[in-house]
């Protein structure tokens, strides 16, 4: 399983904003959480960073990165 997998699973959702709603946030990507369309992050250079952060917000920054790790050795074996 890879961290856009997990992330989706958990609820997240990454989406490309409009050019013109994208500027000045400092990238095109922005995430919310399935069921809170209207509370959006934004401002991500790709989507793995919508992803990861939203692992962040979620779960904490040591939980997100022993996640991380986890799946990182889960796509390893496949």
């Amino acid at each position: 399983m890879t961290l856009e997998e997990f992330a989706k699973d958990a609820g997240c959702v990454v989406f490309e904003m409009h050019p013109d709603d994208a500027k000045g946030w400092g990238g095109k990507f922005a995430y919310f959480e399935k069921g809170h369309e209207r509370f959006r992050t934004c401002g991500f250079r790709t989507p793995a960073a919508a992803y990861k952060s939203f692992m962040a917000d979620t779960f904490g920054e040591q939980a997100t990165k022993a996640i991380i790790k986890l799946l990182k050795k889960t796509e390893k074996v496949k």
